[in-house]
Protein backbone atom coordinates (compact mmCIF):
# COMPACT_ATOMS: atom_id res chain seq x y z
CA UNK A 1 0.00 0.00 0.00
CA UNK A 2 1.53 2.87 -0.84
CA UNK A 3 1.34 5.97 1.83
CA UNK A 4 -0.55 9.33 1.44
CA UNK A 5 1.46 11.94 0.91
CA UNK A 6 -1.05 14.67 0.38
CA UNK A 7 -4.66 15.44 0.45
CA UNK A 8 -5.94 18.12 -1.69
CA UNK A 9 -9.74 18.82 -1.10
CA UNK A 10 -12.45 21.34 -2.99
CA UNK A 11 -14.37 22.91 -0.08
CA UNK A 12 -18.56 23.56 -1.13
CA UNK A 13 -20.08 19.77 -1.16
CA UNK A 14 -16.77 18.36 -0.42
CA UNK A 15 -15.12 19.30 3.07
CA UNK A 16 -18.23 21.92 3.78
CA UNK A 17 -21.70 21.21 3.75
CA UNK A 18 -23.02 22.70 0.94
CA UNK A 19 -25.97 24.71 2.83
CA UNK A 20 -24.34 25.08 6.03
CA UNK A 21 -21.24 25.28 5.44
CA UNK A 22 -20.35 23.54 8.92
CA UNK A 23 -16.73 20.85 8.62
CA UNK A 24 -17.64 19.01 12.29
CA UNK A 25 -18.04 16.12 11.03
CA UNK A 26 -14.43 15.95 8.91
CA UNK A 27 -12.87 16.36 12.22
CA UNK A 28 -11.94 13.00 12.51
CA UNK A 29 -10.33 12.81 9.24
CA UNK A 30 -8.61 16.41 9.90
CA UNK A 31 -7.46 15.16 13.15
CA UNK A 32 -5.99 11.80 11.51
CA UNK A 33 -4.42 13.87 9.39
CA UNK A 34 -2.26 15.86 11.12
CA UNK A 35 -1.08 13.02 13.28
CA UNK A 36 -0.05 11.29 10.17
CA UNK A 37 1.85 14.45 9.06
CA UNK A 38 0.25 14.74 6.03
CA UNK A 39 -0.47 17.88 4.33
CA UNK A 40 -4.30 19.45 3.53
CA UNK A 41 -4.33 21.58 0.74
CA UNK A 42 -7.69 23.32 0.59
CA UNK A 43 -8.80 24.20 -3.16
CA UNK A 44 -11.82 26.65 -3.84
CA UNK A 45 -12.92 29.18 -5.78
CA UNK A 46 -13.30 31.52 -2.53
CA UNK A 47 -11.50 34.44 -1.51
CA UNK A 48 -8.29 35.12 0.34
CA UNK A 49 -9.88 36.80 2.62
CA UNK A 50 -12.50 34.06 3.12
CA UNK A 51 -10.35 30.98 3.28
CA UNK A 52 -7.64 32.51 5.60
CA UNK A 53 -9.99 32.19 8.55
CA UNK A 54 -11.78 29.01 7.65
CA UNK A 55 -7.96 27.67 7.54
CA UNK A 56 -6.97 28.85 10.61
CA UNK A 57 -10.74 27.23 11.60
CA UNK A 58 -9.88 23.78 10.29
CA UNK A 59 -6.11 24.30 11.47
CA UNK A 60 -4.31 24.52 8.12
CA UNK A 61 -1.66 26.07 7.44
CA UNK A 62 -1.29 26.28 3.95
CA UNK A 63 -0.56 26.84 1.11
CA UNK A 64 -4.44 27.50 -0.13
CA UNK A 65 -5.21 27.66 -3.61
CA UNK A 66 -7.74 30.82 -3.91
CA UNK A 67 -10.39 31.86 -6.66
CA UNK A 68 -10.37 28.37 -8.50
CA UNK A 69 -6.54 28.54 -8.94
CA UNK A 70 -5.94 32.21 -9.55
CA UNK A 71 -3.63 32.09 -6.74
CA UNK A 72 -1.70 30.14 -4.24
CA UNK A 73 -1.47 31.80 -0.76
CA UNK A 74 1.85 30.20 1.16
CA UNK A 75 1.83 29.80 5.10
CA UNK A 76 3.90 32.53 5.28
CA UNK A 77 1.14 34.34 3.64
CA UNK A 78 2.66 35.39 0.86
CA UNK A 79 0.70 35.43 -2.24
CA UNK A 80 1.92 33.59 -5.99
CA UNK A 81 -0.80 34.96 -8.15
CA UNK A 82 -1.26 32.84 -11.33
CA UNK A 83 -4.46 34.23 -12.75
CA UNK A 84 -5.22 37.79 -14.85
CA UNK A 85 -7.00 40.22 -12.72
CA UNK A 86 -10.48 40.64 -12.08
CA UNK A 87 -10.45 43.96 -14.10
CA UNK A 88 -9.44 41.82 -17.26
CA UNK A 89 -12.28 39.40 -16.45
CA UNK A 90 -15.06 42.29 -15.87
CA UNK A 91 -13.95 43.79 -18.86
CA UNK A 92 -14.28 40.32 -20.99
CA UNK A 93 -17.77 38.97 -19.31
CA UNK A 94 -19.55 40.91 -21.63
CA UNK A 95 -18.75 39.53 -24.91
CA UNK A 96 -17.90 35.81 -23.76
CA UNK A 97 -21.97 36.02 -22.81
CA UNK A 98 -22.93 37.74 -25.85
CA UNK A 99 -21.00 35.10 -28.08
CA UNK A 100 -22.09 32.05 -25.82
CA UNK A 101 -25.73 33.93 -26.63
CA UNK A 102 -26.80 34.15 -22.78
CA UNK A 103 -26.84 37.17 -20.52
CA UNK A 104 -24.95 36.92 -17.66
CA UNK A 105 -25.31 39.10 -14.31
CA UNK A 106 -21.79 38.84 -12.23
CA UNK A 107 -20.98 39.16 -8.62
CA UNK A 108 -19.81 42.88 -9.29
CA UNK A 109 -23.23 43.83 -10.28
CA UNK A 110 -24.75 42.31 -7.03
CA UNK A 111 -25.70 43.89 -4.19
CA UNK A 112 -24.54 42.15 -0.60
CA UNK A 113 -27.63 40.50 0.23
CA UNK A 114 -28.19 39.54 -3.70
CA UNK A 115 -24.88 37.44 -3.15
CA UNK A 116 -26.06 35.99 0.25
CA UNK A 117 -29.60 35.04 -1.33
CA UNK A 118 -27.55 33.35 -4.05
CA UNK A 119 -24.75 31.61 -2.28
CA UNK A 120 -26.59 30.89 1.01
CA UNK A 121 -23.81 32.65 3.13
CA UNK A 122 -24.67 34.92 5.97
CA UNK A 123 -23.97 39.08 4.86
CA UNK A 124 -20.92 38.74 6.54
CA UNK A 125 -19.01 35.96 4.70
CA UNK A 126 -20.71 37.26 1.52
CA UNK A 127 -19.03 40.94 1.56
CA UNK A 128 -15.85 38.28 2.01
CA UNK A 129 -17.22 36.39 -0.83
CA UNK A 130 -17.34 39.52 -3.39
CA UNK A 131 -13.85 40.22 -2.55
CA UNK A 132 -12.29 38.79 -5.88
CA UNK A 133 -9.23 39.30 -7.59
CA UNK A 134 -8.81 36.67 -10.00
CA UNK A 135 -12.29 35.15 -10.38
CA UNK A 136 -15.62 36.16 -11.21
CA UNK A 137 -18.58 34.27 -10.85
CA UNK A 138 -21.47 35.10 -12.68
CA UNK A 139 -25.28 33.17 -13.40
CA UNK A 140 -26.78 32.94 -16.50
CA UNK A 141 -30.10 34.45 -16.36
CA UNK A 142 -31.05 33.41 -19.60
CA UNK A 143 -32.26 31.08 -21.65
CA UNK A 144 -34.63 29.97 -18.99
CA UNK A 145 -33.91 26.15 -17.95
CA UNK A 146 -30.86 23.99 -18.34
CA UNK A 147 -29.16 24.54 -21.77
CA UNK A 148 -26.72 21.26 -22.08
CA UNK A 149 -24.71 22.94 -24.48
CA UNK A 150 -24.28 26.67 -22.57
CA UNK A 151 -21.23 25.91 -20.22
CA UNK A 152 -19.25 24.20 -23.65
CA UNK A 153 -20.34 27.59 -25.55
CA UNK A 154 -19.36 29.60 -22.49
CA UNK A 155 -15.66 27.94 -22.19
CA UNK A 156 -15.01 28.46 -26.12
CA UNK A 157 -16.10 32.31 -25.94
CA UNK A 158 -13.70 32.31 -22.88
CA UNK A 159 -10.65 30.46 -24.44
CA UNK A 160 -10.85 32.64 -27.87
CA UNK A 161 -9.82 35.77 -25.67
CA UNK A 162 -7.37 33.75 -23.57
CA UNK A 163 -9.47 33.07 -20.27
CA UNK A 164 -11.52 29.56 -19.11
CA UNK A 165 -15.13 29.22 -17.74
CA UNK A 166 -15.59 26.57 -15.35
CA UNK A 167 -19.43 25.56 -13.13
CA UNK A 168 -19.12 25.02 -9.99
CA UNK A 169 -22.36 24.07 -7.67
CA UNK A 170 -23.85 27.10 -8.11
CA UNK A 171 -22.76 29.05 -10.26
CA UNK A 172 -20.53 29.54 -13.27
CA UNK A 173 -16.90 31.14 -12.98
CA UNK A 174 -14.75 33.57 -15.62
CA UNK A 175 -10.84 33.27 -14.77
CA UNK A 176 -7.27 33.34 -16.49
CA UNK A 177 -5.91 30.68 -18.35
CA UNK A 178 -5.65 29.31 -14.72
CA UNK A 179 -7.00 26.25 -13.25
CA UNK A 180 -6.95 24.49 -9.29
CA UNK A 181 -5.20 21.51 -10.98
CA UNK A 182 -2.30 24.02 -12.60
CA UNK A 183 -2.05 25.15 -9.01
CA UNK A 184 -1.86 22.22 -7.39
CA UNK A 185 1.08 21.19 -9.93
CA UNK A 186 3.02 24.31 -8.93
CA UNK A 187 2.71 23.31 -5.56
CA UNK A 188 3.77 19.60 -5.70
CA UNK A 189 7.03 20.92 -8.03
CA UNK A 190 7.55 22.90 -5.18
CA UNK A 191 7.64 20.24 -2.54
CA UNK A 192 7.21 16.73 -4.38
CA UNK A 193 5.01 14.35 -2.88
CA UNK A 194 6.84 10.90 -2.11
CA UNK A 195 3.43 8.40 -1.99
CA UNK A 196 0.08 9.32 -3.23
CA UNK A 197 -1.24 12.57 -3.65
CA UNK A 198 -5.54 12.01 -3.06
CA UNK A 199 -7.68 14.59 -4.50
CA UNK A 200 -11.12 15.41 -3.62
CA UNK A 201 -13.71 17.35 -5.24
CA UNK A 202 -17.68 17.15 -6.38
CA UNK A 203 -18.26 19.57 -9.09
CA UNK A 204 -17.34 19.93 -12.77
CA UNK A 205 -14.46 22.69 -11.57
CA UNK A 206 -12.59 20.16 -10.00
CA UNK A 207 -11.90 17.99 -12.71
CA UNK A 208 -8.15 19.75 -13.35
CA UNK A 209 -7.83 19.31 -9.84
CA UNK A 210 -8.84 15.22 -9.85
CA UNK A 211 -6.61 15.25 -13.04
CA UNK A 212 -3.74 16.41 -11.39
CA UNK A 213 -3.62 14.01 -8.59
CA UNK A 214 -2.40 10.28 -8.26
CA UNK A 215 -5.82 9.09 -6.56
CA UNK A 216 -8.93 11.18 -7.57
CA UNK A 217 -12.22 10.14 -5.37
CA UNK A 218 -15.50 11.63 -6.32
CA UNK A 219 -17.84 13.36 -3.86
CA UNK A 220 -21.42 12.45 -4.46
CA UNK A 221 -24.35 15.12 -3.87
CA UNK A 222 -26.54 14.93 -1.54
CA UNK A 223 -29.19 12.65 -3.77
CA UNK A 224 -26.52 10.32 -4.09
CA UNK A 225 -25.70 11.47 -7.97
CA UNK A 226 -22.10 12.28 -8.84
CA UNK A 227 -21.49 15.44 -11.03
CA UNK A 228 -22.12 13.95 -14.75
CA UNK A 229 -19.19 16.11 -15.85
CA UNK A 230 -16.60 14.00 -13.60
CA UNK A 231 -18.77 10.73 -13.54
CA UNK A 232 -18.20 10.58 -17.85
CA UNK A 233 -14.60 11.87 -17.33
CA UNK A 234 -13.99 9.21 -14.46
CA UNK A 235 -16.09 5.70 -15.32
CA UNK A 236 -15.64 3.63 -12.03
CA UNK A 237 -13.26 6.10 -10.00
CA UNK A 238 -13.52 5.78 -6.32
CA UNK A 239 -16.14 7.75 -5.05
CA UNK A 240 -17.06 9.14 -0.97
CA UNK A 241 -19.76 6.94 0.40
CA UNK A 242 -21.59 10.07 1.58
CA UNK A 243 -21.80 13.92 0.45
CA UNK A 244 -20.50 16.63 2.32
CA UNK A 245 -17.83 16.35 5.59
CA UNK A 246 -18.98 13.05 6.88
CA UNK A 247 -18.43 11.17 3.40
CA UNK A 248 -15.28 13.32 3.02
CA UNK A 249 -14.02 12.17 6.29
CA UNK A 250 -14.89 8.29 5.76
CA UNK A 251 -13.35 8.60 1.77
CA UNK A 252 -10.16 10.20 3.69
CA UNK A 253 -9.85 7.90 6.67
CA UNK A 254 -10.38 4.92 3.97
CA UNK A 255 -7.57 6.29 2.00
CA UNK A 256 -5.07 6.75 5.08
CA UNK A 257 -5.87 3.13 6.47
CA UNK A 258 -5.60 1.46 2.66
CA UNK A 259 -9.23 0.59 3.03
CA UNK A 260 -11.75 0.87 -0.06
CA UNK A 261 -14.47 2.66 -1.25
CA UNK A 262 -17.38 2.42 -3.92
CA UNK A 263 -17.05 2.95 -7.55
CA UNK A 264 -19.07 5.36 -9.76
CA UNK A 265 -20.80 3.39 -11.65
CA UNK A 266 -20.88 0.48 -9.43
Amino acid sequence: MRRVALVATDLDGTLLDRETYGFAPARPAIDALRRAGVPLVLCSSKTQAEMEPLAAAIGVRGPLVVENGGAIVASSGAVLVLGVTRDRLLEELPGVAREAGVRARSFAEMSVAEVASLTGLPEDQAVLAMRREYDEPFVVEDPPGRDPEVDARLDRAARARGLRVTRGGRLHHLTGPVDKGEALRAITRAAPADGDVIGLGDAANDLPLLLAVTRPIVMPRSDGTVDPALAARFPGVERAPGPGPAGWSAAVLAALSGGSLPRVGA
